[in-house]
């Protein structure tokens, strides 16, 4: 019961009641409403007065409340088991009933294990679908996975779940059939085929190399799907070294690496065919040449065959079983086979490897009768046929004859002309060529080095070795070999030099200096046999005096009582400046120039005093002072000298003389010109041999010389001093002059030991 105040004025009562009911029928006020409602109209105004206020006690009615209906519960369609490869990933469609629930669907997932993940998309407000993805890490596969996950849904107080089924299958790993080891020499490419066990998987594969040697690319392409062969190419940089290494052949499958050892060996020498030697054939002969073959890193089967064979020469192919260290060639020579001598190549291959080794064929009726009948035959040449004299180099005819002969060929006279025209590009305007300054006034002349900043001025000695390389190819100032053509455009070059050394030599003051060419005696003894050279070879009377006043000046030079010569007049001597002053006088006599017997006896006992071989051949070795230790370079000379003064072929001194120098080859593969003094003389020593001896020297020492000649630029056909024994003192133009007219040694010189008849009439 609640209580009221009413409330009375003027005469009328109002309930007030102090509080309203729920549903907003307040008991008093509808009264009060009611009642002001009656009094509506009423016209008496009635005269205010105080209100008399008394309780009445009122009888609250119930309040009866009204209930919405309860919503019906959400429903998730029911999810179908999901399978998923390691690295996968699926996408699932969620479907809810909502049954009027409204707002935004809230997803969740429970139950994960590791390398499950999933990503749940909210279900706006009125969808009714929405997605689900479950990824599956790489990691996954090992062993076959399944779990359920618990996909719940809730849209406010409502929620509904759903179990989803999630399997992982194992995976089926791809492998590798390792490979044989792969074998390669430098500047060699290889291939090797992979065999790949794809164990049920048939996509694609990425393949890569991994490891490989430094100086060493590889390539590999992807192995598309269903190929089972990968195809791997290995190159080698020819300046790569020699290693053994396991590089692999890898592949990523799901996150795993699958590799196999892929081993890589560089080996420049995997085998060895021990080919290099002399071989004598007779024309219309078949000779057996056993061949040791050296097994280092390839033991199995190798294929031999010769090339670069000279016409009328053939070699019959061998195959070489596994293992085996010998192998037999059988070289023939046609019965019309000229008489030559030439460098085959032997060629041994063994898959991607492959070596070339050379074996020089001397096809000779015998010894006595080698001599080219072009040379023989030409009435005109004679006189210069004589033992040591310069009838070879004098037509293109016997020029040809002699390299056939004598091991040399095209390549070494191309290399003999590219010389020639660095020499003529480098004379300076008044005919001479400068030791130390042959750049000067050279336009593009970039050839001189800081290493030449010692050079001897010495315009003589330069002159000289500009000179004596085209006389050594047979150029004069009034002639030249018909062939090829260029060689007649140097008797310009050759006149010029001659003038020089002509006007700047002595012909009058003091008569102890008459004669002299300039500069020291080395010069001296090289510019007398430029001039003697060229009178021999030109007959030019012009020539006879300068040429005989030099001859004078050297031989006046002569230490009296030691026989020898040194740099200055009358000094004792030593035997590297003896023997270019005795290389002089020899070539004064292949002129006609007289010389008397007591310089001659001198020279030899001075050469006598330098001997200094071992104890049972005390004069096959020589010193470059008398007492001191023996030295190649002065061997060679020393050798040189005794076989114009008289040895005979068979002297014993000079047979093992050769053999030292023998035991001596050039280099097989230096890059620097090296011992050119040495190579100088020692070549003209056994050219005058001849025979296997030279032959096999004059193979190294021809490819020593083709190689390190310069082949680009403004230095093209002239040879560095760098790394040359007096390269310092001589520079460039030294170092060329003496390698030219070693390559010119097949006709320069007319062989010493070569018997000579006067051909018929």
């Amino acid at each position: 019961m609640r209580r009221h105040q009413i409330v009375q004025a003027d005469g009328l009562r109002t309930v007030a009641s102090s509080r309203c009911c729920p549903a907003g029928r307040c008991f008093g006020i509808a009264l009060v409403a009611f009642i002001a409602t009656s009094l509506v109209g009423c016209s008496k105004k009635v005269a205010e007065a105080p209100p008399v206020v008394e309780e009445v006690a009122v009888v609250e009615e119930p309040v009866v409340e009204e209930v919405a209906p309860a919503p019906k519960p959400i429903q998730l369609s029911s999810l179908a088991p999901v399978a998923i490869d390691p690295g996968g990933q699926a996408k699932i469609e969620l479907r809810i009933e909502r049954n009027g629930n409204e707002g935004v669907a809230e997803i969740s997932v429970a139950g994960t294990v590791d390398g499950i993940t999933t990503k749940a998309e909210k279900i706006a407000d009125a969808a009714t679908t929405g997605q689900l993805e479950i990824q599956a890490a790489e990691s996954l596969g090992d062993e076959a996975l399944e779990t359920t996950l618990q996909v719940t849904a809730k849209i406010g107080e409502q929620v509904a779940t759903q179990p989803l089924v999630v399997s992982v299958k194992k995976l089926s790993m791809p492998s590798f059939i390792a490979p044989a080891p792969i074998l390669l020499q430098p500047g060699a490419k290889a291939n090797v085929v992979v065999q790949v066990e794809r164990n049920g998987y048939e996509g694609p594969l990425a393949l890569r190399l991994e490891g490989l040697p430094a100086k060493v690319a590889g390539k590999v392409e992807p192995l598309a799907a269903g190929q089972s062969q990968a195809s791997v190419e290995i190159t080698a940089a020819s300046d790569a070294g020699d290693v053994n290494q396991k590089a692999s052949l890898a592949v990523t499958y799901f996150g795993r690496t699958i590799s196999t050892e892929l081993p890589v060996q560089i080996d420049r020498s995997p085998f060895v065919v021990k080919a290099f030697q002399v071989v004598n054939v007779k024309p219309g002969e078949t000779v057996n040449v056993s061949i040791p073959i050296e097994r280092r890193s390839y033991q199995g089967a190798i294929h031999l065959e010769a090339t670069n064979l000279a016409e009328g020469v053939t070699v019959a192919a061998v195959d070489v079983p596994a293992n085996q260290t010998q192998a037999v060639l059988k070289i023939s020579a046609a019965s019309d086979a000229a008489q030559q001598v030439q460098t085959a190549s032997v060629i041994a291959t063994a898959g991607a490897l492959k070596r070339t080794d050379p074996v020089v064929v001397r096809v000779s009726r015998g010894e006595g009768s080698f001599l080219p009948w072009e040379v023989a035959s030409d009435r005109t040449l004679f006189p210069q046929v004589r033992k040591g004299a310069f009838g070879g180099r004098m037509t293109s005819a016997g020029k040809k004859a002699l390299l056939s002969c004598y091991g040399g060929g095209e390549q070494s006279e191309a290399a003999v002309f590219a010389g020639l025209r660095w020499l003529a590009a480098h004379q300076q305007a008044d005919g001479r060529w400068s030791l130390k300054d042959y750049s000067k006034d050279i336009t593009g002349c970039d050839c001189h080095l800081a290493f030449e900043s010692e050079v001897v001025d010495a315009d003589t000695a330069g002159t000289a070795f500009g000179l004596l390389p085209f006389l050594g190819a047979g150029v004069t100032h009034n002639s030249a070999p018909d062939s090829p053509p260029e060689l007649a455009k140097y008797q310009k070059t050759v006149e010029r030099g001659l003038a020089f050394l002509m006007q700047n030599q002595v012909t009058a003051r003091d008569p102890k200096t008459i004669g002299n060419l300039g500069g020291n005696l080395y010069a001296h003894a090289m510019a007398t046999m430029a001039l003697c050279e060229a009178y021999a070879m030109s007959a030019d009377d012009r020539l006879r005096l300068p040429a005989q006043l030099a001859l004078k000046y050297l031989l006046e030079s002569q230490h009296a009582a030691a026989g020898g010569w040194r740099y200055g007049p009358n000094q004792a001597g030593d035997l590297s400046a003896t023997s270019w002053m005795f290389l002089a006088m020899r070539d004064a006599q292949m002129a006609g120039l007289t010389i008397e017997a007591t310089p001659l006896k001198r020279v030899e006992r001075f050469i006598d005093t330098c001997a200094a071989g071992p104890e049972e051949a005390k004069l096959s070795q020589y010193s470059y002072l008398p007492g001191e230790q023996a030295k190649l370079s002065l061997t060679a000379a020393g050798l040189l000298t005794r076989e114009y003064l008289g040895w005979k072929r068979d002297n014993p001194h000079l047979k093992a003389g050769a053999a030292y120098l023998l035991q001596n080859l050039p280099p097989e593969s230096a890059t620097s010109l090296g011992q050119m003094y040495y190579y100088y003389y020692a070549t003209q020593v056994l050219h005058h041999l001849e025979g296997t001896e030279f032959d096999l020297w004059n193979h190294r020492m021809r490819e020593h010389l083709l190689r390190t000649q310069e082949k680009q630029g403004h230095q093209a056909g002239s040879w560095s001093p760098e790394g040359v024994d007096w390269g310092k003192q001589g520079g460039r133009l030294y170092a060329t002059s003496l390698a030219l007219s070693t390559l010119e040694v097949y006709y320069r010189h007319f062989p010493m030991y070569r018997p000579a008849s006067k051909p018929t009439p």
